[in-house]
């Protein structure tokens, strides 16, 4: 499983329920919420709204940016039957930073230029993003196995 889709498969699961209310993760490090649609799963930061959109597609998990409060479809960061989609976190962090010219040409479209937003605004509340997903990817969880008696 790739360093994007362990959070995807735990939302997937029901291991995070997280409809209809958002919830803090972490101790408040992220949050998220799954939508009306309830295909789409959102994970963001607390107060910036950004972060990423899970769109399960049914076999598979679609990734796109979502920024200031806007889930970018024109953008696909991981794509579920993609044999290329990043593997690891360095693969994850180069597809931010190549797709991040994409986004910078975005927000200057009329479509998205409510935003006010930048790239470099965007990778650096990323970066913190990508910063929680190492720290969730690596929680183990520890079974208390204390015998009684």
């Amino acid at each position: 499983m790739n360093f994007v889709e362990h959070v995807a498969d735990h939302l997937r699961s029901g291991l995070i329920s997280n409809y209809p209310q958002p919830i803090a993760l972490n101790l408040g490090l992220v949050y998220t919420v799954k939508l009306e649609d309830k295909k789409t799963n959102l994970i963001w930061l607390p107060f910036e709204y950004t972060g990423l959109a899970y769109i399960d597609m049914g076999l598979q998990v679609n990734v796109y940016p979502y920024y200031r409060g806007t889930i970018i479809e024109e953008i696909e960061l991981s794509r579920g039957t993609d044999l290329y989609k990043p593997q690891t976190e360095e693969a994850f962090i180069k597809v931010l930073y190549v797709k991040g010219y994409e986004l910078h040409q975005l927000l200057q479209d009329e479509k998205y230029s409510h935003l006010q937003g930048s790239a470099p605004d965007f990778l650096a509340k990323m970066m913190y993003i990508v910063d929680w997903m190492r720290y969730y990817n690596s929680a183990k969880t520890v079974v208390n196995n204390k015998m009684n008696g």
